[in-house]
C-alpha cells in the first residue's frame, strides 16, 4: 500500500514516541524495585562475606562450625559438641588408646597415683593427647621417673612447685601432674600432637614431648537387662532399647595396664592464636572477680559467710570455720580477707564435705586453697610445706593426702566455674 512522505515521517515520529514512551515506563518500574529491595540482594558479591571458623573434634574428628566467633570461642564451640555428644562413657576418650604394659613389681605401690583417665576436656588443658611418638620411652623409665618425684615432694619447695603444676592441670591424675613438674615445670596448657593441629597450631620442630602415662581401660563387664534381656553396660542407668531402669551400681575397676603418651604446651607450638587463654600470674594482688565468686559459691551452698568484727578474738586469727558458718576478720586488708576467704572456704570442704580428720583438715585446706588462688592467678602466700616430709615416710599416707588436696581442689574449681 502507497504512502505519502507526510504519512510515512508520521509513522516513525509515532514509533520514535512508542520506544521513548516504554523506556520511561520501564525506567519507573526498575526505580520502584530498586527502592524496595536491597541491593545486596541483587548484588551479592558486593558485600564481603565473613569466612566461617571451625574447629576439629579429636574424638570424632568431626568439623564443626562456631555460630558466633565474636560471641563464641573456638573452645566454647568445642566444650558445647563434647558435651552433647560424647558424655555418655566416663572413660571418653580412653577408649582410643590400644595396647599398653603392665606396670613393673616394683613401681605396682605408685599406681594410686595414676587413678582416674585422662581429662575429657579442660580448658586449661583443652583435650587429652593419645598420641605416641615413635621410639617413645618404655613404661619403667617413666615410673621410675614418678617415683623420683613422689619422694622428691617431700622438699617443700618441691611440694610448692608441685601445688602449682596441681592448680594448671587439676584434671590431670596425681601423678601426671608430677610427671608434667618434672619434665616442664613452666608448661601452662598441654595437648597431643594431633590436638595442635586441629585447633590450628602445630609443634615446633625439634620439641620433645612431655611423657605421661595413659590408663588402659579393660573393656566394661555387660549385664542382661531385666526388661527386655538386652545386653547393657554395667554402668548404664537405663536400658537403650526399652529405656527400663537399671538399678546396676557403677563399677570402676582399676586400669590394668598403662602406656606411655606424649604431650606438649602451648610454647611448644605455633599458629593460630588462642584469644580467650590467658596465663595466671601469681601476684598479691586482689582479684575481686574471684572474692565475688567466692562468696556466691557459699551462698548457693547454703553457707553464711560473715565480716562482723569479733573483737574478743585473738587478733592472730583472720577466719574461722565453724558450724556451717565462714567468718573473716573484717579489719583486714582486701587481700588478706581473700586469702583467709579462700582458706576457710577449703577447710568448709575438708571437714564439712568430706569429713577429713581434722589432724590433716589444716594441711590439706592450706594446700587446696594455694591450688584454688594459683588457679585464678591469686597467691596466698604460703611459703614453705615443711610438714609435706612426715606424709612422704609413708606413701599411703602421701598418696591419701595428695588425693585429698586433688578432690577439694578440683571440687572448689568445679563449682566456682558453674557460677559464671
Amino acid at each position: 500500500m502507497y504512502q505519502t512522505s507526510q504519512q510515512q515521517t508520521n509513522d516513525v515520529i509515532g514509533f520514535g514516541l512508542f520506544l521513548m514512551f516504554m523506556g520511561i515506563t520501564l525506567g519507573l518500574v526498575k526505580n520502584l524495585i530498586m527502592e524496595s529491595e536491597p541491593i545486596g540482594e541483587y548484588l551479592p558479591m558486593t558485600e564481603a562475606k565473613k569466612p566461617v571458623v571451625t574447629v576439629t573434634c579429636p574424638i570424632c574428628h568431626k568439623v564443626i562450625a562456631v555460630p558466633d566467633y565474636n560471641s563464641m570461642t573456638r573452645t566454647d564451640a568445642l566444650r558445647r559438641h563434647i558435651d552433647l555428644e560424647h558424655k555418655q562413657g566416663r572413660f571418653q576418650p580412653q577408649v582410643l588408646i590400644e595396647g599398653g604394659e603392665r606396670v613393673p613389681a616394683e613401681y605396682r605401690n605408685l599406681i594410686g597415683f595414676l587413678r582416674g583417665s585422662l581429662p575429657e576436656y579442660s580448658l586449661m588443658t583443652i583435650l587429652p593427647a593419645v598420641e605416641v611418638e615413635t621410639g617413645e620411652k618404655k613404661i619403667d623409665a617413666v615410673m621410675k621417673q614418678l617415683k623420683a618425684g613422689v619422694e622428691g615432694i617431700q622438699d617443700s619447695y618441691q611440694f610448692r612447685l608441685f601445688l602449682t603444676t596441681m592448680a594448671k592441670f587439676h584434671d590431670y591424675s596425681i601423678g601426671n601432674q608430677i610427671l608434667i613438674m618434672l619434665q616442664k615445670p613452666d608448661a601452662v596448657r598441654v595437648a597431643g600432637f594431633n590436638t595442635w593441629k586441629d585447633l590450628g597450631r602445630w609443634v615446633k620442630k625439634g620439641e620433645k614431648g612431655i611423657a605421661i602415662l595413659a590408663p588402659v581401660m579393660p573393656p566394661k563387664p555387660k549385664v542382661t537387662c531385666p526388661g527386655c534381656g538386652a545386653e547393657v553396660s554395667r554402668t548404664a542407668r537405663f536400658c537403650p532399647e526399652c529405656g527400663h531402669g537399671l538399678d546396676i551400681g557403677v563399677e570402676i575397676d582399676q586400669p590394668r595396664f598403662f602406656k606411655v603418651v606424649h604431650v606438649f604446651d602451648l610454647g611448644q607450638t605455633e599458629g593460630d592464636p588462642i584469644p580467650e587463654f590467658e596465663i595466671p600470674v601469681l601476684t598479691g594482688e586482689v582479684n575481686e572477680e574471684l572474692f565475688a565468686r567466692l562468696l556466691d559459691l557459699m551462698k548457693s551452698r547454703g553457707v553464711g559467710v560473715s565480716f562482723e568484727p569479733r573483737p574478743h578474738l585473738d587478733p592472730g586469727i583472720k577466719g574461722q570455720y565453724v558450724r556451717g558458718e565462714v567468718w573473716v576478720r573484717p579489719e583486714e586488708p582486701r587481700a588478706q580477707q581473700l586469702k583467709t576467704l579462700v582458706h576457710e572456704i577449703a577447710h568448709y570442704y575438708s571437714e564439712g564435705v568430706f569429713r577429713i580428720p581434722r589432724q590433716d583438715a589444716e594441711t590439706i585446706a592450706e594446700s587446696a586453697a594455694y591450688v584454688v588462688g594459683a588457679h585464678y592467678g591469686f597467691d596466698t602466700g604460703v611459703r614453705s610445706f615443711p610438714y609435706v616430709a612426715l606424709w612422704a615416710q609413708d606413701k599411703k599416707v602421701l598418696d591419701q593426702n595428695l588425693s585429698s588436696i586433688r578432690e577439694v581442689a578440683g571440687t572448689i574449681l568445679g563449682e566456682l566455674e558453674k557460677t559464671r
